[in-house]
Parts: C-alpha cells; structure tokens; sequence
C-alpha cells in the first residue's frame, strides 16, 4: 500500500495535537496563578517555580501579553494586564446583574403578560441568561432562541447602541439574513444604532423569525466617567401584541424597568 495515515495512526496524531494543546493551556493558567503572588516576574522566575524551561516560560508570557493579559515591563518582566481586570468586572457586572434583574423581570412580565429576557453580549451575539415566560401560551424553549445574533435582535442593538466594542463585533462578523426583514447593509445597520442612541430603545420588526418582534432597552452602567451597555432587558412576543396598539406601554415598562437597573447597577459599582 502506498503511504499515508491509517484511521489509528492519523486519531494518534490529532490525540497528540489535543494533548499538546491542552498542555498549553495549563501551563498559561499556571503562569497567571503566579502572578498572584507576586507582582511582577520574569521568564527565568516562571521557569523555576513551575519547573518549565525558560524558553517555553518566555514565549508563554510573550503570549499573554499579546493578547493583553500581562503587560510587558522594562528588563524583561511582566505584570497582570488591564484585560484581565477588565474581565474579572465584565464576570462581576453580569452575576450582580442577573440576580438583581429577576424581580424586575418578574414584575414586567405580570405587567405586560408578555415574555421578557435579560441579554448579555457574547462577542456578535446576545445570549439570554434569564427569560420569564408570558401568559399567553408562546414559548421560547429552543436552544434557536437561546442564543441569536446580535444585529437582528432587539436585545443586540441596544446594547450595540451604546457600547461600541459589541457594534464591532458585529460588524465584524457580518450578517445574515433571517427573515425578509432582517437588516443586512452595514450603514443601515450603523444609522439604525444613531436613531436607538437617541430615543433609548430598540425594537426588532419580524427580523429573527416572521410573525415575532421585540422591544428592548440597555441595562447602563457608568464607570470613570465612561457609560456603556452591559446587558439588556426585552420584550418579545407575536407582532400586533408587542408592536401594536400597545407598542407605547410595552416601551414605557421596558425603560423604567433598566433605567432603575442601570441605576442600581452604577451605585453599588460606586460604593464597592
């Protein structure tokens, strides 16, 4: 037979590729456990406390640093990065967010009888972290609405309305095209994001699925004078139910309810 891999010999390989990969892994987390420690470390420090090789120790940090977890200092050391901080408060923003967001999401969902979300962004896209069926026997249990695209969501634009790293993001990752309805043209797409900055909500018309829309308002939060989008609270339901005659109620009780989240949010960040 001529040469090649066997199925065995070829698992074999991507078994070790695995391995080695994860490997890695362990050894950056290791990396970072030592600079709890101590403030600052060097290649050579690294390599002696985790018995690693002073080469491998050296390109791992150079790794971190990249991409923004350790910032580089003079003579070769390192020290935790901005990214990680900015990490840890993302994690800390979004567990303080979803405990004090029930209650409020329970009361709009009693007040409108309609389901009611609390999105958090997840790179281009919007995953649903706590949802409150309505009354009205439509259900969103599927995974397909677990997790949706961020540009054809209501929940989406207004967090990318007020937080420009997830509106790039988005457009970074482009769009596709759900229904006949969903907004396709990047400049579209960026007006649409300047009209939600100023009147403070957002609404999807039939854009994920026909027959559905939604209204939604971002959850702020202002921290060293800089105010960003951290989650968002929506409505969503059948078309004449969410965007008909009652379009204006289901607004009004959509902003109340972030405005004084946001608010909540911003004053226990201050007093921690």
């Amino acid at each position: 037979m001529s040469g090649g891999w066997t199925h065995g010999g070829g698992r074999g390989v991507l078994d070790a590729v695995a391995d080695n990969g994860l490997r890695s892994v362990t050894i950056a987390m290791d990396v970072l456990e030592c600079f709890t420690s101590t403030e600052e470390n060097g290649a050579s420090d690294i390599a002696r406390r985790l018995g690693i090789a002073k080469s491998t120790a050296s390109r791992m940090l150079s790794t971190l640093a990249s991409g923004g977890l350790l910032e580089r200092r003079a003579g070769g050391r390192y020290r935790l990065g901005l990214r990680l901080f900015e990490y840890g408060q993302l994690a800390t923003d979004r567990l303080l967010l979803k405990e004090i967001a029930l209650p409020a999401l329970a009361d709009l969902r009693d007040r409108l009888s309609e389901t009611v979300q609390l999105g958090i962004p997840l790179g281009a896209e919007v995953l649903y972290v706590d949802r409150l069926e309505g009354t009205h026997g439509l259900r969103f249990h599927t995974e397909a609405f677990r997790r949706v695209p961020g540009h054809s969501s209501s929940s989406g634009k207004a967090i990318a309305a007020f937080n420009p790293f997830v509106a790039q993001a988005v457009l970074n990752a482009g769009f596709c095209r759900h229904t006949p309805y969903t907004v396709v043209d990047p400049e579209r797409y960026r007006t649409g994001l300047i009209e939600i900055r100023e009147r403070g909500w957002a609404c999807s018309e039939e854009q994920f699925e026909v027959g559905l829309s939604s209204v939604a308002a971002p959850i702020l939060v202002t921290r060293n004078g800089i105010t960003r989008a951290v989650g968002a609270i929506s409505v969503a339901g059948p078309t004449s139910r969410v965007l008909g005659a009652r379009k204006d109620t289901v607004v009004t009780s959509v902003l109340r309810v972030t405005r004084k989240l946001s608010a909540t949010l911003s004053r226990v960040d201050v007093e921690s």
